[in-house]
């Protein structure tokens, strides 16, 4: 069927190109038709469906596409050969090139949805150009080595079927390396710069090319395979290909049904936050508006105020600190040190809630903390009596997906293998020591909060994981990352709240359970078994509460169920009255609004995200807002959406000029929020739809009115704002956006 032309290749080679783009366009064209049908008809309330049924949309338009673009392809290339009619001709190869397509879409598109989503942008910044040049190469050859094969079975003898087989793997290969070669040199957000119509003009691009090469490469292969008609594919051989495929493509769309079931699971016991059973510090209502709506959120409910008698202990930074806004001296793990200092200095009890740990038990960050561990057990040993109730160590981790291997809750094993590295033991009956790790239970949403409280009387609240991309890479001979982050450590009443909510981690959480006597290589055996039992048996939960100090500080927490950290945090925008500077990752409006880079369109003003309309509300107050936002990769392509959404909100109000936006300059994951100049919130809620969404994702931070905070703060957003360009955004984006 294809052919080598023998006669008139120009011609062969330009029907070959205006087929691969008829295909494309038909793809693009019943994608968007496909999705704003979807988005039309399923309530805006169930984004999740919306984004199956509109990505099971998308994907049976590119396989429509694809098979199109092979039956047309038909037109360009000799038949005789082969004894085909014009129809069987077509409709085997529209066969060969949408199966392959069906076969490919679903795991290529899968990976790079879950990577860019749970990566948190991190796509953008580590896929340099050697990752794209083998990514695309090895992408295109896949597809040109089974598209070619699966052809070459329906046409000529299996024996042979290796020929176009080989054609298009070098084909369709050869463009990718070259693609990939050129936006790798380019740069993904420099390619992507143009928008919609630049994304379609490199695709097209690319498709055209690919088809050309790689379908002249196949005709070569299945010529070469000919020279009669005993060499054509049998009746026999004909049907056994087709049933092949046909299992192969319901395998393929069954383990997409199944992944899409297990990520739909629901957290167990999905109820509000449990209202703790422990009298406050007896606080006044605050009388400061920002204090004070805050307030109102986090009592509501009969719950304890536990926001007075507190004392800010300080930030801890990743990488590290710097002198223009830090006083304190940078260390080799950068803020994993006060982690790991905070760990070591507990005398009953330390409860870490993470959402990732990296899977290297002999490398930063994970390693320091487990040696941090390991040090508070040489304690215990040593000097019993200063721990005479014994010393509880649990680990919460919050189910993260590997993008590499599509696989859930491994890293638990990982927090595992570091602790037994570095010595630790998960049990010492005789001197009441025990650890314990345990996986969050839900996997859409998985659990983004991270906190470390010690004793019920200290509390850290992070944005960062425990990973190497966020350690200083002087420090770390290149493994470190640079990329930016904070967390803020307090003491006092407010610690209470969140051991309770690491409670209510825990209870959510599969505990892992190990035979005696564990070792690093018999990690396997430990198995992830019933949910964990919140309990205390250094009596933590029950202590008195006692002052630290006289700074006002709130617990803000969300997940499904539960969402008085939006409340709260919108309230606190609409309390404000002169500033708000903020440093995000994410600045996104709803999920759809990710398709304006197709049709800007279907991102409409009802899309903006609670905390964006208190936003505009704020600047209709003579708010003026800042915010230094992360450039690159998926988030950064979210952002610049978001961005024009909110200034275009303004504008139309007649309101443009309160805000000004600018890119970090570096790796940026940072989560924090100064409003007025005094209320500070640090934390890992993102300004992104994941962490808005009713059934988003589980987080935390805290607020505080604490002066040496918000002073701290503004010095490092001062630094970093001098530095930072100004955020350019194409103009076809924020004039089309509605």
């Amino acid at each position: 069927m294809r052919l080598l032309p023998t006669e008139r290749p120009r011609l062969t080679i330009r029907r070959l190109a205006w087929s691969a783009l008829a295909g494309l366009l038909a793809g693009v064209v019943l994608a968007r038709v496909a999705v704003t049908l979807v988005l039309a008809l399923v309530p805006a309330d169930q984004p999740y469906v919306r984004a199956v049924v509109g990505t099971f949309s998308a994907v049976l338009s590119v396989i429509v596409g694809f098979a199109l673009a092979g039956a047309l392809s038909t037109r360009g290339l000799p038949l005789a050969r082969l004894g085909l009619t014009q129809s069987r001709a077509r409709w085997r190869s529209a066969i060969a090139a949408g199966s392959t397509a069906g076969l490919l879409v679903l795991p290529v598109g899968g990976l790079l949805a879950l990577a860019g989503a749970y990566q948190e942008g991190a796509l953008g910044r580590t896929l340099g150009f050697a990752q794209v040049t083998l990514g695309l190469g090895l992408l295109g050859a896949v597809y040109g080595g089974l598209s070619g094969g699966v052809l070459g079975l329906l046409t000529v003898r299996a024996s042979q079927a290796w020929r176009p087989a080989l054609g298009g793997l070098l084909g369709f290969g050869g463009v990718g390396l070259g693609a990939g070669a050129l936006l790798g040199a380019v740069g993904i957000p420099d390619a992507l710069s143009g928008g919609g119509s630049a994304l379609l003009t490199v695709l097209a691009a690319f498709v055209v090319t690919s088809q050309v090469i790689g379908d002249l490469l196949i005709a070569r292969g299945i010529n070469d395979a000919v020279d009669a008609p005993r060499d054509w594919a049998s009746g026999r051989q004909l049907k056994l290909t087709l049933a092949g495929l046909g299992v192969a493509t319901l395998g393929v769309w069954g383990l997409a049904s199944d992944v899409v079931a297990f990520a739909h699971s629901r957290p167990t016991n999905p109820v509000p936050l449990a209202v703790p059973q422990r009298m406050g510090p007896g606080c006044p209502p605050p009388t400061d508006p920002l204090e004070r709506a805050a307030w109102q959120v986090t009592t509501s409910g009969g719950r304890p105020d536990f926001s007075c008698g507190n004392a800010f202990l300080g930030f801890l930074h990743v990488p590290g600190p710097l002198p223009a806004f830090a006083a304190g001296q940078p260390t080799p793990n950068g803020g994993y040190d006060g982690l790991a200092a905070q760990i070591a200095s507990a005398r009953r009890e330390v409860l870490l809630a993470v959402m990732e740990w990296d899977n290297n038990p002999r490398q930063e960050p994970g390693r320091v903390l487990a040696q941090a561990v390991q040090q508070l057990y040489s304690r215990v040993q040593a000097q019993p009596e200063r721990y005479p109730e014994g010393v509880t160590v649990r680990i919460a981790l919050g189910n993260f997906p590997l993008p590499g291997t599509l696989e859930w809750g491994t890293q638990v094993y990982g927090a595992a293998r570091a602790l037994i590295t570095a010595g630790v033991p998960f049990s010492d009956p005789a001197r009441r020591w025990q650890v314990q790790i345990a996986n969050y239970a839900g996997t859409f949403p998985h659990s983004h909060a991270k906190l470390l409280v010690t004793d019920g009387e200290a509390l850290t609240v992070m944005g960062f994981n425990v990973g190497p991309l966020h350690l200083p890479s002087a420090t770390t001979e290149g493994r470190g990352g640079d990329l930016r982050d904070l967390a803020v450590q307090v003491r006092g009443p407010v610690a209470a709240d969140g051991l309770n909510v690491f409670d209510d981690l825990w209870a959510r959480s599969r505990l892992l359970t190990c035979p005696p006597g564990v070792n690093e290589g018999d990690i396997s055996s430990c198995s992830l078994g019933e949910l964990a039992i919140p309990d205390h048996p250094q009596g933590t939960a029950r202590q008195p509460l006692t002052s630290a100090g006289d700074e006002r500080v709130f617990s803000l927490y969300r997940r499904a169920g539960f969402q008085a950290a939006d409340t709260a945090l919108v309230g606190m925008i609409d309390a404000t009255q002169r500033s708000v500077d903020l440093m995000h990752v994410s600045f996104s409006m709803r999920l759809r609004c990710n398709l304006a880079l197709l049709n800007p369109q279907l991102c409409r003003p009802e899309d903006a995200l609670p905390w964006m309309t208190a936003l505009v509300r704020a600047a209709e107050r003579g708010v003026t807002i800042r915010a230094l936002l992360y450039e690159h990769g998926a988030l950064g392509l979210e952002n610049r959406i978001g961005v024009a959404g909110l200034q275009r909100l303004l504008d139309k109000r007649g309101l443009g000029n309160r805000l000004q936006v600018r890119w970090f300059p570096g790796p940026l994951h940072a989560k924090t929020m100064l409003l007025d100049g005094r209320m500070l919130v640090v934390g890992s809620q993102n300004l992104h739809y994941s962490s808005w969404e009713a059934r988003g994702l589980n987080e935390y931070s805290l607020a505080t009115t604490a002066p040496a905070a918000a002073a701290g703060y503004a010095r490092e957003f001062a630094f970093f704002w001098q530095q930072a360009p100004v955020a350019e955004l194409p103009d076809w984006l924020r004039e089309a956006l509605p």
